[in-house]
């Protein structure tokens, strides 16, 4: 005779004197504990109906949906199993970044089947007190792409922070402060025999980004064709970044310990520990190292045509940088990069700009961010002529909405140069 018992993970339903009906469902083991899932509701055909989405959802191996499901704790899952496989390692950090220094904290408490427009709009306007309209817009950004994919999943009925459902703080955007022509020309007199000589005309001849220049490999430099190929990026990733925090804060407070102490055997044992924690810090397995990428986008691999100016200084270069082998000896580590310090290992972008700051100072030049470099490189373009589609292609921009909008400044006077050159071409000679 066949049992009446269900099998293990089916479920069961239950209804209770008070007229309400139960169903429950077995999730297995987790963590050494055995989970369980109990819905309620007013009709059986309702608690059926919720049983049958989430053995869905078991089998597809989704999160269980939860009235007890917080905001926090979504966005913590959806961070690792959802957006950590598809993002780029410095747009994951950017995503953590924000989800542990903003969004949790102001929202990550609220439980996610709970979560209205009219609480992410009020605390867009607590946190817009407190931090930047910026910051208000990546925060909302991340937000309503982790609350797409709990819509997908059938968590939530809606985006709560989707389409025009909340109003964001106005960002005013960063001013665009290149170069002209005449203190472009000074730079490169200024940094003439500089040991980055080629690394600084590099950049503000071909717009390339920092992390692109610092990743520039010497098989990228084709000097037979004269193209430089953009295949990689450098930037600093990995090491333990929760212990990184900790042994950070820890420092500040020590370095303020120092400035308070009046004793001196305080002072020494302070300055001490502060050795010790800065050990820490830089230790392999905490501190982060430099690493290859791949490029911002698929447009951001792109092969572009070398200045004869650029050539020049490669060519010098790559005489310095075997001169700089030689008196390394056996210290030298062959990176195959570009741009090396005098032991072949990769420069480091802060030790870049602040090299770059110094440069601007000596020559009197406006102090503007070594990214200004890439922008330069555009409105010069721009300035001579030479079309938008070709200057995106040369700057890797995804789209040449992005080239045409970033560099709008520039277009007054070039349609002011193809005014005056249509009425030469109209103007009859001797007219």
């Amino acid at each position: 005779m066949p049992s009446k018992r269900r099998g293990r993970g089916e479920g069961a339903i239950s209804h209770y004197a008070d007229g309400r009906w139960c169903a429950r469902v077995d999730l297995g083991w987790r963590d050494g504990k055995r989970c369980r899932k109990a819905v309620y509701g007013r009709t059986r055909a309702a608690v059926a109906d919720k049983l049958v989405r989430i053995q869905r959802d078991v089998q597809q191996g989704l999160p269980v949906a939860s009235e007890r499901q917080s905001v926090g704790q979504f966005l913590t899952h959806w961070l690792e199993h959802v957006a950590r496989p598809k993002l780029r390692p410095r747009t994951y950090f950017s995503y953590e970044h924000v989800i542990r220094l903003h969004l949790i904290p102001g929202l990550g408490r609220v439980k996610l089947q709970a979560l209205t427009p009219q609480r992410v709009q009020a605390w867009i306007n607590e946190h817009a007190v407190a931090t930047s309209p910026r910051r208000c817009h990546a925060a909302r950004s991340v937000l309503r792409a982790a609350l797409n994919q709990a819509v997908a999943w059938g968590l939530v009925g809606r985006n709560a922070a989707g389409g025009k459902l909340v109003t964001l703080p106005r960002a005013v955007k960063r001013p665009i402060r290149p170069l002209d022509p005449d203190q472009a020309r000074e730079l490169i007199t200024a940094i003439r025999g500089h040991r980055q000589e080629a690394f600084f005309t590099v950049a503000l001849a071909m717009g390339l980004r920092l992390g692109e220049a610092l990743g520039l490999r010497w098989v990228d430099v084709d000097q037979k064709t004269g193209q430089l190929h953009v295949r990689q990026a450098l930037q600093r990733l990995g090491g333990d970044s929760v212990k990184r925090r900790t042994l950070w804060a820890e420092y500040q407070k020590l370095r303020t310990a120092l400035k308070d102490a009046k004793d001196d055997d305080a002072k020494k044992a302070i300055q001490t520990d502060i050795k010790k924690v800065w050990r820490g810090i830089r230790d392999p397995k905490v501190h982060t190292v430099p690493t290859a990428t791949e490029p911002k986008s698929e447009r951001s691999r792109r092969s572009i045509a070398l200045p004869l100016i650029v050539e020049t200084a490669l060519e010098a270069h790559r005489k310095r940088q075997l001169e700089s082998r030689l008196a390394a000896g056996g210290d030298w580590q062959d990176s195959g990069l570009v741009f090396t310090t005098r032991r072949g290992t990769p420069l480091e972008a802060r030790s870049v700009s602040h090299e770059f700051k110094d440069i601007l100072a000596k020559a009197k030049l406006p102090s503007i961010r070594f990214h200004d470099l890439r922008h330069t490189a555009a409105t010069l373009l721009l300035a001579q002529g030479v079309s938008p589609r070709t200057i995106m292609e040369t700057l890797g921009h995804s789209q040449i909405s992005l080239t045409l909008d970033t560099y709008a400044h520039v277009m007054p006077t070039l349609q002011k140069d193809a005014a005056d050159k249509m009425n030469a071409v109209l103007t009859a000679k001797g007219a």
